[in-house]
């Protein structure tokens, strides 16, 4: 931290910190208000499913477009900067979206270039917060900071939906304008802070070379290569099952309140899994913790199948997030025992590219199907494919290869410790997912 300041050891009276948890968390509020806003606004003014689809593949993709370069420019420019810079763009961003609708001009193309814009702003965000946040915390305080930080995360994409629902009922521009609000006080709330990092110290590399090491680094990884490839193949799935269930559930006729407290259920089965996480890593081997998790959500998926009931989807929706969330505790341990420091920023770019390059494909096979199949099919498809991943999850092996997991109590002491989250692992994919793997 710069001028000599010190952060105090209580996060309480930790202002900077502070200000962060309140900005980032007001700007989650209304992203996940904006995120169920989106695919309701697009099936009223077109009545196609393949159009959402379209418009939620955009949003997403521009986000995994960005991911790469987001590493880099994290570790090369005054995080601070970077953050403020992301905050009023997507403000900008945001209020353009909500006039658009308000006016009645939000056609097909508005909402992609909307998207696009939202989704290139939102990467370098993502990458620059988390180690801003070192920069404000006292290292003896950092696993209760990072824990803080994924709690009030899920807590925003608990009420996001809900609010986004009931805006939405009251005008189509509502949720928008929330948004626009949330970041406009998150950029207060960057303008607020007394830490003044500047540009993070160390010798640059070229910026292709930036681009590709954290690739490289992975690809050299056995595990975590797997860990990755599986859970980015995980979140194409579930993307095209939010998708179903926003649009199962809007053709029943239901108010947009009742969609919006459908899919805030995944933040429930969320919160329950971050809190089930350590327990279940000390009772289960690593492996043994993947292959459950993955048998459960595709028999929860399957089970979608045979139900339109509102209330039925969302207790399946929250029951996928729960098991998410232990396994993605896997990938986080993982993660961040076998990469070195100087890569972190990199490397975890490197991962939420792969991880946001899938879900728009996952958007777009929904749509498709959802066009010429049964929605019950569409589930099945969708539950087969989870229990293929479930299938193909790194063995015990793989955890105690060189480049594994060092052991079963190794691995049981790591995870009775407060396990930090990803940088973003938001559990709204749109516009603001980035991270292990997601549902809803």
């Amino acid at each position: 931290m710069r001028r000599g300041a010190v952060a105090p050891d209580s996060l309480r009276r930790n202002r900077d910190f502070q200000l962060l948890c309140a900005g980032q968390g007001l700007s989650l509020l209304g992203s996940g208000a904006s995120a169920i806003a989106l695919p309701l606004l697009v099936l009223r003014s077109t009545g196609s499913p393949l159009h959402v689809g379209l418009v939620e593949a955009v949003w997403t993709g521009s986000l995994a477009l960005a991911c790469l370069p987001a590493g880099p420019i994290a570790d090369r420019f005054d995080r601070r900067t970077v953050l403020l810079l992301c905050e009023a763009g997507r403000a900008v961003a945001s209020a353009a979206l909500a006039a658009a609708v308000l006016a009645g001009l939000a056609s097909l193309p508005v909402l992609l270039v909307a998207g696009a814009v939202l989704g290139f702003l939102t990467a370098p965000f993502n990458a620059a917060v988390l180690p801003l946040v070192r920069e404000v915390v006292p290292e003896s305080r950092l696993p209760t900071a990072l824990a803080v930080n994924q709690v009030r995360g899920q807590a925003a994409y608990l009420l996001g939906p809900v609010v986004g629902g009931a805006l939405f009922g009251v005008g189509a521009s509502w949720p928008f304008w929330l948004d626009c609000a949330s970041y406009t006080v998150s950029v207060c709330c960057v303008l607020a802070l007394r830490v003044r990092p500047g540009a993070p110290p160390g010798a640059r590399e070229g910026w292709w070379p930036s681009f590709t090491t954290g690739l490289r680094f992975l690809w050299r990884q056995r595990l975590l290569r797997r860990l990755t490839l599986v859970a980015s193949a995980q979140n194409f799935v579930f993307d095209g099952v939010y998708l179903a269930i926003v649009v199962t559930i809007a053709r029943q006729g239901v108010s947009a309140l009742s969609v919006g407290m459908v899919t805030a259920t995944s933040a429930v089965g969320a919160m329950a899994g971050v809190m089930l996480a350590p327990l279940a890593g000390r009772r289960l081997p690593p492996a043994t913790l993947l292959l459950a998790t993955g048998v459960v959500c595709a028999a929860l998926v399957a089970a979608m199948a045979l139900t339109s009931a509102a209330t039925a989807l969302a207790a399946l929706l929250a029951g996928c997030a729960l098991a998410v969330a232990v396994s993605a505790s896997v990938l986080t341990l993982a993660r961040l025992r076998h990469t070195p420091g100087h890569l972190q920023g990199r490397t975890n770019s490197t991962i939420g590219l792969l991880f946001m390059a899938t879900p728009p494909l996952g958007a777009a096979l929904a749509g498709v199907m959802l066009e010429g199949m049964p929605t019950p099919a569409v589930f099945l498809v969708f539950g087969g494919l989870l229990a293929m991943l479930a299938a193909v999850s790194p063995g015990e092996g793989t955890f105690r290869s060189p480049d594994g997991e060092a052991g079963n109590a190794e691995n049981a002491a790591d995870a009775s410790r407060p396990s930090p989250p990803p940088p973003a692992t938001p559990q709204v994919p749109r516009p603001d997912g980035a991270g292990d793997a997601h549902i809803g």
